[in-house]
């Protein structure tokens, strides 16, 4: 991951060498103090390297002169508990503007006035395998809707289908669905959507996942197309298609909140706690077991944990 920190117009570039995609959720929920705090305790501090896609699997921009936090993850969960843990942050970042950033690490380098280009990896046209339909075994990794005269179609992605990168595909993506059995319904919210209307020859897209590039690139790859982006609104889709995509789930954000409480007490060391478990904290320091080191360095305490556990419930 790439952290930043623009304080007085100049940006400060982090790379936590210990640090996944999977942990921005609680290591970012206590909030600016604390959060700046961590941020600098980090020894692996490297200014003007950038990581690149698909490589960076997340990153977060902390802007103290605007206050905006700006962040992206491949592995922030799925679309209910991204959901949960922005709702959380609205709070727990109180008075910051909190930010998507759908191009993934190319939107942060453009906020710092950096060229996007330079995260990015050379891309072909993809070469995809045979679609037979979507297996109900697999997780729904991203839901293509095609509008047609008899009403939409709809197909599913597995993660490996998804991790293609079929929508860099063009228009061929539309026969290379056809082959395969569309879905009778969808019962979950995937990572990312497209819709397509061929014979208007306009797209629809949102997503969750970093789209590194491909708004940029659609008139190359989806030549006489017009792409309206959508953000995170997959009800946009939903609303296309209402026969196929009626059983898709409202977004409950109470459940998301609850594990993010739970991953919070479980994961910000605490020494006071650390110590009533029984555990070395000494040890644990000096080993600097899984970073926390420097988070232990933050001093937070069981009563800025309990405030922070009472935001991100909305208590």
């Amino acid at each position: 991951m790439n952290y930043v920190v623009i304080r007085d117009g100049s940006h400060t570039l982090y790379f936590p060498g210990g640090s996944a995609g999977d942990s921005l959720d609680y290591l970012f929920a206590p909030g600016p103090d604390v959060v700046l705090r961590w941020l600098a305790q980090l020894g692996e501090q490297v200014t003007g390297e950038w990581l690149t896609d698909p490589v960076c699997s997340g990153g977060v921009l902390i802007d103290t002169d605007r206050r905006v936090l700006l962040l992206f993850a491949d592995l922030l969960g799925d679309y209910t508990y991204r959901a949960a843990v922005l709702d959380a942050f609205r709070r727990t970042w109180s008075g910051w503007e909190i930010r998507w950033a759908y191009d993934g690490l190319a939107d942060l380098i453009a906020y710092t006035g950096g060229d996007p280009a330079t995260a990015r990896a050379a891309q072909d046209v993809p070469r995809l395998p045979r679609y037979d339909g979507h297996d109900p075994e697999l997780p729904l990794a991203a839901l293509v809707t095609v509008a047609g005269g008899q009403g939409c179609r709809a197909y599913g992605l597995s993660p490996d289908l998804a991790g293609a990168q079929p929508f860099r595909a063009g228009p061929a993506l539309v026969d290379w669905l056809a082959a395969g059995e569309p879905l009778e319904w969808c019962d979950e919210i995937p990572g990312a959507g497209l819709h397509l209307d061929p014979a208007k020859r306009t797209a629809g897209l949102w997503s969750i996942r970093p789209l590194r590039g491909l708004r940029e690139d659609w008139p190359t790859l989806w030549p006489g197309w017009t792409l309206d982006f959508w953000g995170d609104a997959h009800t946009r889709q939903v609303a296309l298609c209402p026969d196929v995509l009626d059983e898709v789930p409202p977004v409950l954000v109470e459940p998301g909140l609850r594990e993010l409480a739970r991953r919070l007490v479980d994961l910000w060391p605490v020494r006071s706690a650390l110590a009533e478990a029984g555990l070395d904290v000494d040890q644990l320091y000096v080993r600097d077991v899984g970073g926390m080191r420097a988070m232990l360095d933050v001093g937070l305490t069981a009563d800025e944990l309990a405030r922070t556990v009472d935001a991100v419930m909305g208590r």
